[in-house]
């Protein structure tokens, strides 16, 4: 159930089952067991220091001349599981069965629960072997909340963690301290069904962050941590009463005009608040503040002061353990300031026609024709702040001339000057007031301003048979936002990127920034389908009908022979995802569907689990919103041309 040490993590990537091998040497805890003792059951796991046929993993699967090797039979795997485990409890560990304590699973044939599933834990879940409680603190709307948020949402998709949020301000009243210290205690008590614990107080995979919502309301609770006494007061409670391990996440920023402007008015605007309302309350909250000390009385406990949040990090006692740097790292990235994502599978491959798994296939037609709709995109949304757009297409068979002359208006809508608008909505996302900015002369032929008078549209349309393209706009003219561009390594991201225009803004100070400059990620990669590469899924059930169950049994933990599973794009998502949260401008991101499925989980805090069957259609982007206020908010823009067969084979990754 639980992977557990060096070996146990490498056995667990085998054959891509994990619950069809050892789970590392917990049975023979090293504190108690010699290592004489121990070293038949090594041996037997791995003779000569390498994993036996049924445990060697993924790619590693090579004999001693370099081929690949014969992929065991099911029966085998589970005869050379059966005799490994035999040799542990010879070697003086723990007899076969089911779970004896965490970390203890030695073997079983049959899949994980979803109960199992669900506590599986991530990669520091055997670092963790205490109750944590982290105690966000600082003045009011410093983003605490956010943070809090923030830290809950990486931990649980990162780490696999139980994480529950406890708000001060729902404990109050006379009895509130102690309501809340029983409210710990259930959580970190409460028992998962099926499991039994080796120790006590070993943490099963839970963890606890506590916050305010209205930092002045929660002034007189003991568990505000906004003084010395208080701070010293939860670490000691934490300790005696629930054996705890504690760290404090102080956030420190100052009264700068961007604060005021990105984050304070706007919160204020959310609460139903005047502008400057809440400044008399910080005022008097800074009266009876006291922070982290620095002169060495507050050293010996685990904390983190973010000043201006990632400008400035101070650590103590923080960087010691696996889990601690973790944190560290994540919320020296995060700010509560507004950011807006963009996602977008690449267009269309010639492996989605054929509806084939993986490979590095280049554009199909249709996936060249999406490039160029994205391009506009980004020019005109992403980079240039209109908020709707619209890709229509005029096919050859209408008549072309009579439809923009009823369609098309030089009236413009409240505000706007010149141009050629919408005089009704004509569907596909164009609306009445929306200006036309860029027409496309048929399939294949580059975009082009559009001309200044609708008889000008006409006779354009007129001078050719094939189709037109339109491209509408809400505003045009805005101020250009410094946006940025990632894509994966692989050749049809960075075809469907490559007509993305790359102007040069200038910027305070004589400085300049390069737009949407391209960066390549192979962490964005597709998930790697090993020897299924190149095949479609019918190929798949008809050649290895048993991955294929398995597979559809266990999505998310199921590993491709020789490939990946979705637990390793998250690993691998880990650092891309927190250079992303540090990230004030708008950032498109064109990838891949499974790795889409978790970037969007991730962002918008859907259970991994859920993940695996998000629908991220081709030619469409996403647009994610989100600030520190909590509210998030999604628009999703097709952009063209349709596909005659939306089953692209993909589905089933």
């Amino acid at each position: 159930r639980r992977v557990t040490g060096l070996l146990g993590g490498h056995v667990a990537a085998a054959s891509g089952r994990p619950w069809q091998a050892i789970r590392g040497l917990a049975a023979l805890p090293a504190s108690t067991t010699p290592l004489a003792q121990r070293q038949p059951a090594l041996e037997a796991i791995a003779p000569n220091g390498s994993l036996p046929p049924p445990f060697r993993c993924g790619a590693d699967r090579h004999d001693s001349s370099g081929s690949a090797g014969a992929r065991p039979s099911r029966p085998g795997r589970v005869a050379a599981a059966a005799a490994a485990a035999a040799a542990l409890a010879a070697a003086g560990g723990a007899a076969l069965g089911p779970a004896q304590c965490e970390g203890e699973i030695l073997l079983s044939t049959s899949p994980p629960s979803s109960e199992h599933l669900r506590n599986m834990q991530g990669l520091s879940g055997h670092h963790l072997r205490n109750r944590m409680v982290t105690s966000v603190i600082g003045l009011p709307l410093r983003g605490k909340a956010h943070m809090a948020r923030r830290l809950k949402r990486y931990l649980e998709f990162f780490h696999g963690f139980e994480v529950e949020l406890f708000d001060v301000n729902e404990y109050s009243g006379p009895d509130g301290d102690q309501k809340l210290l029983e409210a710990l205690k259930s959580f970190f008590e409460a028992d998962d069904k099926g499991t039994i614990r080796a120790a006590k107080y070993v943490c099963s995979g839970r963890f606890a962050i506590i916050y305010t919502k209205d930092t002045h309301a929660a002034r007189n609770s003991m568990w505000s941590g906004h003084s010395k006494w208080r701070r010293r007061w939860m670490s000691k409670t934490l300790g005696d009463e629930l054996q705890a391990h504690s760290i404090f996440v102080e956030i420190q920023v100052d009264e700068s005009t961007i604060h005021r402007k990105e984050y304070m008015d706007r919160l204020e605007r959310a609460r139903g608040l005047e502008p400057g309302t809440l400044e008399k309350t910080i005022v008097e909250f800074k009266k009876d503040y006291v922070t982290i000390q620095d002169d060495g009385t507050e050293d010996d406990l685990a904390y983190m002061k973010l000043l201006n949040y990632n400008h400035k990090v101070v650590t103590n006692n923080m960087m010691r353990s696996f889990l601690g740097s973790r944190i560290a790292q994540f919320l020296s990235s995060v700010h509560p300031y507004s950011r807006t994502v963009y996602i977008s599978r690449h267009g269309e491959s010639e492996y989605n026609v054929s509806k084939k798994l993986g490979g590095d296939s280049g554009l199909s037609p249709l996936g060249r024709e999406y490039a160029p709709r994205l391009a506009e995109f980004a020019e005109y949304v992403i980079c240039g702040g209109a908020e709707q757009f619209a890709c229509f297409t005029i096919s050859s068979k209408e008549n072309k001339a009579e439809k923009l002359k009823s369609g098309l208006s030089r009236v413009p809508r409240g505000g706007q000057t010149g141009g050629i608008f919408a005089k009704k909505a004509w569907g596909a996302g164009v609306e009445e007031g929306m200006q036309l900015v860029r027409i496309q002369r048929g399939y294949g032929q580059p975009f082009e301003d559009a001309p200044h008078t609708v008889a000008e549209l006409v006779e354009i349309a007129e001078g050719y048979s094939g189709p037109l393209m339109l491209v509408f706009v809400d505003s045009v003219g805005k101020k250009q936002e410094c946006a940025r561009l990632w894509t994966s390594s692989l050749r049809r991201t960075k075809e469907t990127a490559a007509l993305i225009r790359h102007p040069t803004v200038p910027l305070p100070g004589g400085k300049s920034w390069e737009q949407m400059s391209h960066r390549v990620y192979r962490t964005l990669d597709e998930v790697y389908a090993g020897e299924f590469e190149g095949l479609t899924y019918e190929e798949i059930k008809k050649l290895n009908p048993e991955d294929a169950r398995l597979r559809k049994q266990d999505k998310l933990g199921y590993r491709y022979p020789r490939g990946e599973s979705y637990y390793d794009i998250i690993a691998r998502l880990d650092l891309p995802m927190n250079n992303l949260e540090t990230y004030h401008e708008p950032t498109l991101i064109i990838g891949h569907q499974a790795i889409h499925r978790m970037v969007y989980a991730f962002l918008t805090g859907m259970a991994r689990e859920k993940a695996t069957e998000i629908s991220i259609p081709l030619h469409t982007v996403i647009r994610l919103e989100y600030d520190g206020t909590g509210s998030l908010q999604e628009t999703r823009y097709f952009l063209g041309p349709k596909r005659l067969d939306e089953d692209d084979g993909q589905s089933m990754l």
